[in-house]
């Protein structure tokens, strides 16, 4: 059983890894490097993330590159791809949208609970209170005017 639960805790540990792990791609060359490829006319595709300041190429043999660039180089990047025939792509990061805060769903929930809360408050009020048996009227005294039973008798 100790062994399941070992295997069941790395597993868990482990599937997130990926994950992680493929998030951004790693830097694969230099900028000097970079330049070498596009003045020798190698790179046939280029990718240029201006936020990022990232470019992704293909060169002629299929290789994909992943380059980063300093800011201050990122026109003469783009005017040495356009002088030699590439024509750059600029791309960005996807944004992911914010998650949308349903505040209707919300405010319907609490409403429901304080319903609930008040519903539950009066069962518990009510269920305290008894109704008399049907015999019995509700002061106490029988019908013919008589003292109960178990009341004390008047003997001075």
């Amino acid at each position: 059983m100790r062994r399941i639960c070992a295997i069941l805790v790395l597993l868990c540990l482990l599937a997130p890894a990926p994950i992680s792990l493929a998030v951004t791609p790693a830097i694969t060359e230099s900028y000097a490097a970079l330049v070498r490829q596009i003045d020798t006319g190698q790179v046939v595709v280029a990718h240029v993330n201006e936020s990022d300041h990232h470019i992704s190429v293909v060169l002629k043999d299929g290789r994909k590159e992943f380059i980063s660039f300093p800011a201050a180089q990122h026109k003469t990047l783009v005017d040495s791809l356009l002088h030699h025939g590439v024509k750059p792509i600029f791309t960005t990061h996807k944004k992911t949208p914010k998650p949308v805060h349903h505040v209707l769903r919300y405010v319907a929930a609490g409403v429901v609970v304080v319903l609930l809360l008040i519903g539950g408050g009066v069962w518990v009020y009510t269920r305290g209170q008894r109704q008399p048996p049907a015999g019995e009227s509700g002061d106490g005294q029988q019908p013919d005017g008589a003292d109960p039973p178990d009341a004390p008798a008047d003997t001075m």
